[in-house]
């Protein structure tokens, strides 16, 4: 699928020896499409030069190919269409749009007879009489009833035969993993949020979304990013203990501090009098057990030997160690001993015992540590700087011990928790070592990855897949590195495999297409459909299990669902679908006027579109209707917020729930992630906000503005005193503005009342607020309270259509065709009678032909 020039991937490009495997592997992959296992796939399309610089799934095939005769109408459709279409047509559309006049380049005459007419033009026509633009206001118009009988007419002559003909489910191409499903899945394998994904170049976006098979290409420069974080990644979930914090200090005789009087031997030994000891100051890195080693000894040889006690900061004893005689010149007696210690900063204390007493370990206190004078610590830490002449006339009666060194090493082993999260889950078993070489590495190894492989590659895999992956490890052992190394580059390589990167959905070789020609999803693939869907990331053990037992089916799917959308992960469908169906992912980059909006910071963006998706996630995890997405009566603020919308909720940056009663709020159009994003940086825009909510709510496509039509701000200019409503109407003035604008400008209008980042307002700039508009069937309100409610009591089934369709999208990760119409029909109707619910709508997505079947590419 990748033309060899574009991922010529030299080892001398690759920062270790061991990836040229690895390269071989994704080149090979590619190149000559072995995908593991996988069927072969088409070629890419390649431009004039014969190469395609870039990897790119292959282009659907049009719509209805394998229908006999697309341009022949069925007599019923025809004769339904001459009765309710045709009159209207001739009545008001004809007269500009024939085959003389061709008014804006077309000819309407076609469609009165139905043929040569194509799906296209069919949608064309049809977005435009259902937004209002056609006919113009100057022309006869017709009435609103007339104006929904020609939608109806149209909608039934464009799609009621593609639903009788049973159309196919359709192709999704094979695809790669966008950024947010490459952090997510890396997330949620590995326990760590790494995010090594914002580093990659941008998707593209298509059909509203970055998951559309179709324009997630793959460059030569993605492929060395995904080298990159995946060598990034294993080293951050495999811990190798050489590379874990750990003590390993050695403290020489010149550098023991000594709280009290002392005197320096020739080889720098520190002989202390009855009533000093010698301390030390570790940083313990983790919880557990460390080696104390003490060197030196009693300074006569005809002394007894001398217990020393280790101790803590609080006094309290830890350990005892018995030095004998220190031997003369340089030389010393030594003792070990492994002590128990807390993380954090800590300091030990050593005590020669020079009087009889009873010691016990974790009971005996020793006064000493507790009273020490910490400036009087401070100046002998900063004295070890200056050597100190040693005196060669030390009087050994009054100094009768000396400390020659101290050693500290540890942990002995490092706790579970100094490892990262699925460490042990990634390296369950660890190769024995003799004589410090590896031995069993590769059966080990397989231990190792039979375990998580189908994880990463969700689904199945078998012993001849993993061999290579465990080849990796015995050649790293055979460098001499460790094993845990070379799980990391076995790691490494299994998420640079097409397996992990790549979404491909492909029937089984025996599996048996059904009479349209479909194949049903796999389980497998089914799981890898509803995680990518739902959690935008890789289906987690629950469902794998299913899927290898082959339950993933009737009502287990249902329940799955259900789980999956209490999951936290879920928070996903916010983040990823509500946030570019709404268009949120924009107000990042939306700038407003620093005088005029001084509180508009990125504290207050991400605030704007927490308080959206939160309620998303509140319809659909309480399975609303999308009614409440207009009619919400509440909302999930913080203080920046609360103080933006004049409203009192508890201090900071929580998020809670607050009510909306008494306040001009309701739903998603109050929200200032929507009002700022349909916002100007200076000003409102009625036209941008009209726009919004005919595109998003009632799924109804805006037409572009003609050529050479000039912005607000170039066309004729109004009074220095007129309100933007003066201007905009000067703007409508012109024929070609007029048709779509008395649509967008209307239902803008209503929004007036809150100014350019959500703020509610009664004046600008001394001119009054005059929220009032209509609807494109005629009906009035006034303000965006009206507005709200007067959508959410009678256009739920257009908000319906819009979310299905687009919620459609997404799932399967693809541009819908006029095919998909029934289906979108189909779960419409079925989610009618319970008032249209998210998560009813969400579930009959899942249980439709297009999620649950594939037809496979030729």
């Amino acid at each position: 699928m990748i033309e060899r020039a574009a991922v010529d991937l030299r080892v001398s490009q690759l920062r270790q020896p061991f990836l040229s495997p690895l390269a071989l592997m994704l080149t090979t992959a590619f190149v000559l499409a072995g995908w593991g296992g996988y069927p072969a796939r088409a070629e890419a399309p390649q431009d004039d030069s014969g190469t395609s610089p870039s990897v790119s799934a292959p282009s659907k095939e049009a719509p209805g190919e394998d229908s006999e005769d697309t341009n022949k109408p069925d007599p019923e459709q025809l004769a339904a269409w001459e009765e309710n279409g045709v009159p209207l047509l001739e009545a008001y559309c004809i007269d500009c749009h024939n085959e003389d006049y061709k008014e804006a380049g077309l000819d309407l005459t076609p469609f009165l007879s139905l043929k040569d007419v194509s799906p296209p033009e069919f949608q064309r026509v049809l977005e435009m009489v259902r937004f209002g633009a056609m006919p113009p206001e100057d022309y006869d118009t017709p009435e609103i009833e007339e104006r929904k009988q020609l939608v109806h007419a149209l909608e039934d002559a464009a799609f009621s035969s593609t639903c009788d003909l049973r159309p196919k489910a359709g192709k999704v191409t094979v695809r790669r993993l966008n950024r947010s499903e490459y952090n997510n899945a890396i997330r949620d394998l590995f326990g760590i949020d790494l995010k090594p994904a914002d580093k990659f170049p941008s998707d593209e976006v298509g059909a509203g979304f970055d998951n559309n098979g179709d324009v997630l290409s793959l460059s030569p420069m993605l492929i060395e990013k995904y080298f990159e974080a995946a060598e990034s990644v294993a080293d951050a979930v495999i811990g190798d203990p050489k590379e874990l914090p750990s003590i390993d200090k050695d403290v020489a005789p010149d550098q023991i501090p000594v709280y009290g009087s002392f005197e320096v031997g020739s080889f720098n030994g520190r002989f202390v009098d009855k009533e000093s000891f010698a301390w030390i100051d570790l940083d313990v890195p983790f919880d557990g057990e460390y080696r104390i080693g003490i060197r030196g000894g009693v300074t006569t040889s005809k002394a007894d030997p001398v217990t020393v006690a280790i101790v803590d900061g609080e006094g309290l004893l830890l350990k005892t160690v018995e030095l004998k005689y220190f031997g003369g010149g340089g030389s010393a007696d030594s003792e070990r001993e492994t002590v128990e210690l807390k993380r954090g900063k800590r300091r030990l204390g050593f005590i020669p015992i020079l009087e009889e007493q009873e010691l016990k370990v974790g009971e005996t206190r020793f006064d000493q540590m507790t009273t020490m004078d910490e400036a009087v610590v401070n100046e002998v830490i900063e004295g070890l700087a200056d050597p100190i002449p040693p005196n060669r006339r030390i009087d050994f009666a009054e100094h009768p011990f000396m400390f020659r060194s101290f050693e500290v090493n540890g942990p002995s082993r490092h706790p579970k928790d100094a490892f990262p999260p699925k460490h042990f889950d990634l390296v369950r078993h660890v190769a024995p070592q003799n004589r410090g070489r590896y031995k069993d590495v590769h059966q080990t190894a397989m231990k190792n990855l039979r375990e998580f492989m189908p994880l990463v590659f969700r689904g199945p895999v078998t012993d001849e897949e993993i061999k290579p992956y465990a080849q990796l490890v015995e050649q790293a052992t055979g460098e001499r590195e460790s094993f845990y190394v070379g799980m990391r580059r076995a790691l490494t390589a299994l998420l640079v495999s097409p397996r992990f990167l790549f979404r491909a959905e492909l029937p089984n070789a025996d599996a048996e297409p059904n009479e349209f020609g479909d194949y049903a999803l796999t389980q497998h693939q089914l799981a890898t459909r509803l995680s990518f869907f739902l959690w935008s990331s890789t289906p987690d053990e629950t469902l794998l299990e299913l899927a290898d037992k082959g339950k993933l089916a009737g009502e287990e799917v249902d329940k799955q669902v259900k789980r999956m959308l209490e999951d936290g992960r879920a928070t996903a469908l916010a983040k990823d679908f509500a946030a570019q169906w709404l268009g949120l992912r924009n107000l990042d980059g939306h700038e407003a006027d620093e005088k005029r909006f001084p509180m508009f910071d990125d504290q207050l963006k991400l605030a704007m579109s927490r308080e959206t998706e939160m309620l998303f996630m509140h319809v659909i995890r309480n399975n609303l209707p999308v009614s409440e997405f207009l009619t919400a009566d509440y909302s999930f603020i913080n203080e920046p917020l609360a103080k933006l919308y004049g409203i009192e909720s508890p201090k900071g940056n929580e998020f809670q729930r607050v009510s909306l009663e008494g306040t001009p709020r309701r739903g998603l159009l109050s929200h200032a992630s929507v009002l700022t994003l349909t916002s100007m940086p200076t000003r409102t825009s009625p036209v941008l906000r009209g726009k919004w909510i005919l595109e998003n709510i009632l799924g109804i496509k805006a037409p572009d503005p003609p050529a050479g039509v000039p912005e607000l701000e170039e066309s004729e200019t109004a009074a220095a005193t007129a309100s933007l409503r003066e201007q905009l109407e000067l703007h409508r003035a012109s024929s070609g503005c007029a048709s779509c604008h008395r649509v967008m400008d209307q239902l803008g209008f209503g929004l007036d009342d809150f100014d350019a980042i959500g703020r509610f307002r009664t004046e600008d700039s001394g001119h009054p607020i005059d929220a009032s508009g209509a609807m494109p069937d005629g009906r009035s309100f006034n303000g965006g309270a009206e507005l709200s409610k007067m959508l959410g009591d009678t256009e739920i089934e257009a908000l319906a259509r819009t979310m299905t369709e687009r919620m459609l999208t997404f799932a399967i990760g693809r541009e819908l065709t006029p095919d998909d119409r029934c289906t979108i029909d189909d779960v419409v109707e079925k989610t009618r009678p319970n008032g249209f619910r998210l998560a009813d709508i969400a579930s009959a997505i899942i249980d439709s032909r297009q999620f649950r079947f594939q037809t496979p590419t030729r």
